[in-house]
């Protein structure tokens, strides 16, 4: 922009932006070049510069300052006629020609000069970038017998896939670990239910925390996030010490790549935590700290699941769940929820505590779904684990299938990060769009799948979400 675009009018912070202490956030996800940055750090005269006047300026003062002119250059400040209408409803919004991405379910979504959403426009820088875990493809045979490697097993599609994967193609000794809850479909009930009986090698383990306890948990977590979803940080916290007892050395998560990539356009990683290299350099000074002080070195994987179940027990960095660049909200409230049931917490940190000192962890590792299924297309996959596990979809959706209050987390998710009362982009509406960006679903099938969720309400799901706590008020 040249000084005389600024020679009148006025300017306004463009829709979804909002003031905070010491940054400017936007409530949506940006087209390139600033996808990954959605909270700018502005000089804190200016921040009180535009907390003064609203956040409207006259072009002759954005044209003195230096700073004001960067958050122009950026699509920050815009003019007045330029600031966009949010849509009101799917008929109003403006989709991504190549996925199912729009500016109804994700407000502020931002599509560039080729109608691509950032999801799509960011498909080839980061087709190799699979997680923030370590990546493998085979797990060794434990050399002392035992078990080879466990995962958390909830009878949905992507758990039921690995249950498969680990055991008919490569040949291991699994522990399924499942935590019951009262949200469990049916389908899901059903589906572990046959995977008992199919995967006869298989050791089946399940926990369930008491009532009173879930109740607790689950009222504190609706007071900061509006409903009860806390998978599967709580499956950590059942599970921790019994694989550190028994010395499991690799627990495989069963996320599909699309979860992960999420990980990105939620600002929850940075694009360098799925970077192998620096995984590794981050890695070594980890290890040059604990050698320091006396304490093991970790494996990789190990060191993951350290900072995983650490965060849980003490809570996330100084700076996440805040204003800054990353966040993870959902893993700041788990952790204050948790500390209402202080009956199965301080065990865990306890538990945390005694074994990251000895360096006795399981791996956390991941598997590519698309590499050892050949793109993971959500059809085949189902198709696949229907013959081979028995397994049912129940209602035919394809993403998150296993949790009777999964449209309380879309529509919660969707209502407060349209209210700009929280960060978290509606992981649905962002996975979604990453599955037909990368050839896992068709175009159609995820629309069919959006109608099917609960971004457009969840009255029935609401109810059963209230029930533990709402219970446990009666007796109170």
């Amino acid at each position: 922009m040249r000084k005389r675009d600024f020679a009148d009018g006025f300017y306004v912070l463009q829709s979804r932006w909002k003031i905070c202490k010491r940054h400017l956030v936007c409530y949506g996800i940006r087209k390139a070049p600033y996808t990954f940055a959605n909270s700018v750090k502005v000089p804190g005269r200016i921040l009180r510069f535009l907390q003064e006047n609203d956040g409207k300026v006259a072009a002759s003062a954005v044209a003195k300052s230096f700073a004001l002119k960067r958050l122009a250059r950026q699509g920050i400040l815009v003019r007045q006629e330029d600031k966009r209408d949010i849509p009101r409803d799917m008929g109003e919004a403006r989709f991504c020609k190549n996925c199912v991405a729009n500016d109804y379910l994700i407000p502020g979504l931002e599509l560039d000069e080729n109608g691509l959403c950032p999801m799509c426009a960011s498909k080839e820088r980061l087709k190799h970038l699979t997680a923030v875990l370590p990546t493998v493809s085979e797990i060794p045979r434990n050399p002392k017998g035992g078990i080879d490697v466990a995962l958390f097993y909830t009878g949905g599609k992507d758990s039921t896939f690995l249950l498969y994967y680990l055991t008919k193609k490569l040949g291991l000794r699994v522990l399924a670990l499942t935590w019951v809850t009262e949200y469990m479909s049916d389908s899901a009930k059903k589906n572990v239910a046959k995977a008992k009986e199919i995967f006869r090698d298989v050791r089946f383990e399940e926990k369930k925390p008491s009532a009173e306890t879930t109740a607790k948990i689950y009222a504190a977590h609706y007071a900061l996030a509006g409903n009860t979803c806390m998978c599967p940080s709580l499956a950590y916290v059942l599970f921790f010490e019994m694989l550190a007892d028994e010395k499991v050395p690799y627990l495989v998560l069963g996320n599909e790549p699309v979860q992960m990539h999420n990980l990105l356009f939620n600002n929850i990683s940075p694009l360098i935590a799925f970077d192998k290299r620096w995984q590794a350099v981050g890695r070594f000074f980890f290890n040059l700290g604990r050698i320091i002080t006396f304490r093991k070195p970790l494996a990789g994987g190990q060191m993951q699941m350290y900072f995983t179940v650490r965060t849980l027990a003490k809570g996330t960095f100084w700076g996440a769940g805040n204003e800054g660049r990353y966040q993870n909200e959902q893993v700041l409230n788990v952790h204050e929820a948790l500390k209402s049931a202080p009956e199965i917490f301080l065990p865990f940190c306890e538990a945390v505590r005694k074994n990251s000192k000895k360096g006795n962890l399981p791996r956390l590792v991941h598997m590519d779904f698309a590499k050892i299924s050949d793109g993971y297309k959500w059809n085949e996959i189902k198709g696949l684990i229907e013959r081979e596990a028995g397994w049912s979809a129940g209602d035919g959706k394809a993403l998150h299938t296993s949790c009777d209050i999964e449209k309380c987390k879309e529509y919660t998710q969707f209502v407060r990060f349209r209210d700009m009362q929280s960060r978290t982009v509606p992981y649905s509406a962002v996975e979604l769009s990453l599955a037909v960006s990368s050839g896992n679903v068709t175009r159609e099938d995820a629309l069919a799948e959006i109608e099917r969720s609960g971004f457009f309400g969840c009255e029935r799901e609401t109810k059963l979400m209230k029930k533990p706590f709402e219970r446990r008020g009666e007796r109170d």
